[in-house]
């Protein structure tokens, strides 16, 4: 084993990554520079601003997979360090772009730069996971709770802190700034201390090709891509969809836009990362991820259902939002547990990777049709009812698909 932190310290491991998650979940605020980035180049459209987002879930997408295969074989630290190595230079790439004045020349540097940030949350998304995996044989969906805690509460933490950046510093600074940070943390913790156990096949560990044999693979990914579809549709739309509710009530614009908006995401996000460590307890006590996630699913989706009747009301849409989102940072908890209870630890990095797929797939569709069903019916209460609607379909697939597998073992 290489040096890093042992046995005897595991307990270290969940918090590590949770903190280095803050960080690297900088793309959960990537809209923050938006405004900013169409003020300086005086642009009256959004969507080349926001084809960054797309770009930064395409380099998460591909090289998560490459990043799977990687730690499975060779161990966290060489993954560790393209992640910080791409961090860096993407946020450097993108710090370029200020130095020029025509938009058709920033942009190169703001997609390419975007890109590569993509690229190093692939590695980092994809290497995780593993730690988890061969170091927790038990309470595993608590350890990837605490994890996932760091990246549920990265947005109230980090929006701050990139507004304190951006307006004492300005763009350019703020870009270098976030780029040595995500360097610096990741070198020091990831690359320095973080390792795994050696592990040899056991008849509980399944390759890739026979994970892909397994009906729990393919009822696992067909409920994370339809809930994950759910849950970008709501996160990636919040704010208006708050805008929405609130303007029926004849809510000043401007005090929802600049402090109802900005209190409901800071509360959500707290109720979001105590959901991540909620749901992975119960995940350990419940005996495993089938017997937890219709609970999950099904409380997901009523609560959607009375976030919708509720959220012309600012106390309502306070208190049912932070359920909703209760229940929505439990997702991940669960479904990355899956993958251990399910497939072992030995090819845990790369099972995971590809189930992953579907939710960077999820990512690209759940935005764009929440912001097509308000573009069509003007109004996002459609949206909200197709996201509990699918919270529902993946409660009856997992009921389903997990009765079946038990009758065909009989």
């Amino acid at each position: 084993m290489n040096f890093g932190i042992g046995e005897g310290r595991k307990s270290l491991y969940p918090a590590t990554i949770a903190l280095l998650l803050v960080f690297a979940m900088v793309s959960l605020v990537w809209s923050q520079f938006y405004p900013f980035i169409l003020q300086r180049y005086s642009l009256s459209e959004l969507s080349p601003v926001v084809l960054s987002a797309s770009l930064i879930g395409l380099g998460m997408l591909i090289f998560q997979l490459i990043a799977g295969f990687l730690a499975d074989k060779l161990g966290p630290k060489p993954t560790m360090a393209l992640a910080g190595l791409a961090y860096l230079a993407g946020m450097l790439t993108i710090s370029m772009m200020f130095d020029q004045e025509n938009w058709e020349i920033a942009k190169l540097y703001w997609y390419g730069g975007s890109f590569v940030v993509g690229i190093g949350a692939g590695f980092f998304v994809g290497t995780y996971p593993v730690l988890i995996a061969r170091w927790f044989s038990e309470n595993t969906g608590k350890a990837f709770g605490i994890a996932i805690f760091g990246q549920n509460i990265s947005p109230l933490l980090m929006s701050p802190f990139i507004a304190f950046l951006i307006v004492n510093y300005g763009l350019k600074a703020t870009f270098v700034t976030l780029g040595f940070l995500i360097f610096a943390t990741f070198y020091a913790i990831g690359v320095a201390l973080w390792n795994v156990p050696r592990v040899e096949k056991t008849k509980s560990d399944s390759s890739l090709f026979e994970a892909l044999k397994d009906g729990r693979f393919w009822i696992l990914f067909t409920a994370m891509f339809t809930t994950a579809t759910a849950w970008f549709l709501i996160l990636m739309n919040i704010a208006t969809i708050v805008f929405e509710g609130l303007s029926r009530a004849s809510i000043e614009p401007d005090y929802i836009s600049n402090q109802f908006v900005p209190l409901f995401l800071g509360i959500t996000a707290v109720g979001s990362a105590v959901g991540s460590f909620f749901w992975g307890t119960m995940n350990d006590r419940a005996g495993g991820p089938f017997k937890v996630l219709p609970a999950l699913y099904a409380i997901a989706g009523v609560s959607i259902v009375l976030f919708i009747l509720g959220y012309s009301d600012p106390l309502m849409i306070l208190v049912l939002g932070i359920l909703v989102y209760f229940c929505l940072g439990g997702e991940p908890t669960v479904h990355f547990s899956a993958v251990p209870a399910f497939f072992g630890k030995k090819f845990a990095g790369r099972i995971t990777a590809l189930l992953n797929t579907s939710v960077m797939t999820s990512s690209i569709i759940g935005p764009y049709l929440g912001s097509f069903i308000k573009d069509l019916t003007s109004s996002y209460v459609s949206a909200l009812y197709i996201s509990a609607f699918l919270h529902f379909f993946a409660t009856a697939v997992v009921l389903a698909g997990g009765r079946f597998l038990e009758v065909r073992k009989c």
